[in-house]
């Protein structure tokens, strides 16, 4: 869930992301969808400015017109496959990945986009009429987008990079291109309020037009934008866009439930629309219209970490009164366009009276869930007792759009209609945790990773003993603690978003307590009194239960999502416990990876490996890199790897992958030993050497887990107290020689 600087990159090609994104979009889209330009409010365009702006565009643009019409003219006669790829044909490259970004454009788009710029500079330009009230001052621009770096994209935990997507224009705030920093034709993600896609052709237009239901290739471009730009921005709860395909446009809305559509619409003849939709997304649409969560405002810049990085204030999370500034950047921000859409913050409260930040460094979670299930912080609530691997709750509640308010911010209230009775949305929730951490790749010792993994696992045990499964075990959800003496475990796991509880005979309406931390009986006027809190009780539903995030999902369930036979099929403990397998193995992998040890051929084939196994997007291609342990075989078979990693590090990751591979490769050297004169032999002798199913129903629970990761830590000491005695000894025989 938290995510921090990466101090290795590495960049992947677009087509997991292309076909993932591609399928998503069935069923979430709706097509032609009258809604979408009724919400970016063309109508409030006055109408004689409108008239007066189409006579002067055709008077003194004939030239540009003329020019785009013959270009849009020839593209029609084009195969619309070859146009989509015509600058690949043209270099040479049969995958449109290997080419560079600056290499995407062809020469005929370029002159389109070079015509098209002056008809959008010259409505969001245009005078107010004579005798016609003054307009709005212009609040945003339309600018030429030329590729760039990948500045504001956000580093995802489980890839170490992500794809490159680009607009041909971008609608950025008049404000932030007075900051001399940025230049408009190529600012970052998180300078745009939306964008523009163009294609040459109409026949590149984004309506389905085969029964396959695929999205078509400028959708799912866009969808690629969309993605990339909500998770630049993290208060954008929806993004908007504009398509121009030959002669035609619509305008496009994505938000976490799906995308809508616009009707199509043609440029000449219907010019007048599309100057509505040019001129109310530069002068009349206000942050809040395009998108941003009306919950958050801007803090003053005395808070801000820089200059370049603005700080945020947040509204109370009901029923606690106080508000919260984020400190620094996101340390997470999911780049899923559907899904829960998670961003995660260090934040800290911010006093009532003097606007000044106190009290410690907290976390502030912000994710969508669906209206059918209960909320996280209802999930927290239901844990009884506490434990120190498990993230401390502190308050949680859906998102309201204004302090005191009642109206929810949800997916039909971004759409502004109201859900049938039998149909669920999509809700902001809000939680602030009281457990800092940082992620589990980033440990300091082998015994700080193991011990780390340890705490986090007795904590899901503790869970699981109270019938509440977690459901998302993975690199994300598993933290290093900051400070463990304090919290009383060296890791912990968070994010119960996905968690179920299984159902029980007790009463499914029930009351909880929801009391502020004890760190803050020092401002007893902003707390809360305990709160009675009713809450649904909710169980298992079968064939509704495959979650969690799939690069680090047990191979049974997989498994069952590839062969699409997921109705029997239930998430039990030994799915989650498998996951943190996958974490540990991740977790050591990514190290190597970003300390970059070894030769330039070891960095090439950790990071090759490491991409075939936590690098893949899609279920098949990774249920694929599970089937056999090649890419784990390829990276512990290089003397890197066992420089890198302890001999019980890795005596415990071997006996794992035995046990789920069930094929002997060539671990270790042979005839070698361990530092205790050991051979190095198979981890767990109590472990049989064949009965595969054995050894995974022992290991893949809880007291095996527990149990082995318990036994390497006990190794790990051993070894580090056999080396010291070693080196005394040592320097014992030095000083007496």
């Amino acid at each position: 869930m938290f995510e921090f600087p990466n101090p290795s990159r590495i960049n992947y090609g677009t087509s997991a992301s292309h076909a993932t994104v591609q399928a998503e979009l069935s069923g979430r889209t709706a097509f032609n969808d009258g809604s979408v330009l009724s919400q970016i409010k063309i109508d409030d365009v006055d109408s004689r400015f409108v008239q007066e702006c189409a006579k002067t565009l055709k008077e003194s643009l004939e030239e540009d017109i003329r020019a785009f019409r013959q270009l849009v003219e020839a593209a029609e006669q084009g195969d619309p496959t070859f146009l989509e790829y015509e600058v690949l044909h043209d270099l040479g490259c049969p995958d449109p990945l290997d080419v560079r970004p600056e290499d995407r454009r062809s020469h005929r788009l370029e002159l389109i986009h070079h015509r098209l710029s002056s008809i959008l500079k010259h409505i969001q330009n245009a005078p107010q009429p004579d005798g016609v009230a003054k307009s709005r001052d212009l609040n945003r621009c339309f600018s030429h987008q030329m590729p760039q770096n990948d500045s504001g994209i956000p580093k995802q935990h489980y890839f170490l990079g992500f794809p490159h997507f680009y607009p041909d224009f971008t609608l950025t705030h008049t404000t932030q291109l007075r900051n001399p920093q940025i230049n408009a034709g190529t600012c970052g993600w998180h300078d745009r309020d939306g964008f523009v896609l163009i294609r040459p052709s109409s026949l590149q237009h984004p309506y389905p037009t085969t029964e396959d239901g695929l999205a078509r290739p400028i959708l799912t471009h866009a969808a690629n934008c969309a993605r990339i730009h909500l998770s630049a921005r993290p208060f954008l709860l929806f993004s908007v866009c504009l398509l121009v395909f030959g002669g035609d446009f619509c305008v496009c809305i994505f938000d976490r439930a799906g995308a809508r559509v616009s009707p199509k619409l043609n440029m000449w003849c219907d010019l007048e629309t599309f100057i509505r939709v040019v001129r109310s997304m530069t002068h009349h649409l206000s942050d809040v219209d395009m998108g941003h969560d009306p919950s958050v405002a801007l803090a003053p810049a005395s808070l801000w970490s820089s200059v370049d990085q603005p700080a945020w204030i947040i509204n109370s999370v009901d029923p606690d009164t106080r508000r919260w500034c984020t400190v620094g950047v996101p340390i997470w921000s999911s780049l899923s366009l559907f899904g829960r859409g998670t961003f995660v913050w260090y934040v800290r409260e911010v006093h009532v009276v003097t606007e000044e930040l106190r009290g410690p460094v907290m976390i502030l979670k912000s994710a969508w869930r669906e209206s059918g299930r209960d909320a996280e912080s209802h999930i927290y609530e239901a844990v009884k007792g506490s434990h120190p691997g498990l993230a401390k709750y502190v308050v949680g509640a859906d998102v309201v759009t204004s302090p005191g308010g009642t109206e929810k911010i949800t997916t039909h209230y971004l759409r502004q209609r109201s859900p049938a009775p039998d149909e669920t949305t999509k809700v902001l929730h809000r939680i602030v945790l009281g457990s800092v951490g940082r992620p589990i790749w980033e440990y300091d010792t082998d015994e700080q990773l193991i011990d780390g993994l340890l705490s986090a696992v007795e904590a899901h045990k503790f869970l699981w003993d109270q019938k509440i499964l977690h459901h998302d075990i993975s690199a994300g959800n598993v933290l290093l603690s900051d400070h463990p003496e304090e919290l009383g475990a060296a890791g912990f796991i968070t994010d119960l978003d996905l968690a179920l509880i299984e159902p029980s005979d007790a009463e499914l309406k029930t009351t909880a307590m929801a009391e502020a931390m004890s760190e803050y009986d020092r401002h007893p006027q902003t707390l809360p009194r305990p709160t009675a809190r009713d809450r649904t009780q909710f169980g298992t539903r079968r064939g509704d239960t495959i979650t969690g995030t799939w690069q680090f999902m047990s191979r049974r369930l997989l498994r069952s999502m590839y062969m699409r036979d997921t109705s029997d099929v239930v998430t039990t403990e030994a799915d989650d416990v498998e996951s943190f397998f996958w974490v540990l193995l991740y977790a050591v992998l990514r190290k190597m990876v970003a300390v970059q040890m070894g030769s330039d051929a070891d960095k090439t084939t950790l990071a090759r490996e490491f991409r075939r196994g936590f690098g893949e997007a899609s279920v098949a291609d990774i249920l694929a890199s599970r089937i056999t342990a090649s890419f784990y075989d390829a990276i512990a078979g290089r003397d890197v790897y066992f420089q890198a990693v302890s001999y019980p590090v890795r005596r415990l990751l071997y006996t794992y992958r035995l046990i789920l591979f069930g094929t002997i490769p060539t671990p270790e050297r042979p005839g070698s030993s361990d530092v205790l004169g050991r051979p190095k032999g198979i981890f767990l002798d109590s472990i049989p050497q064949n009965p595969w199913k054995q050894g995974h129903d022992r290991l893949f629970s809880h007291e095996g887990m527990i149990g082995a990761l318990k036994e390497t830590i006990l190794h790990i000491r051993e070894v580090k107290v056999t080396a010291s005695a070693r080196e005394e000894a040592l320097n014992t025989e030095r000083g007496t020689q």
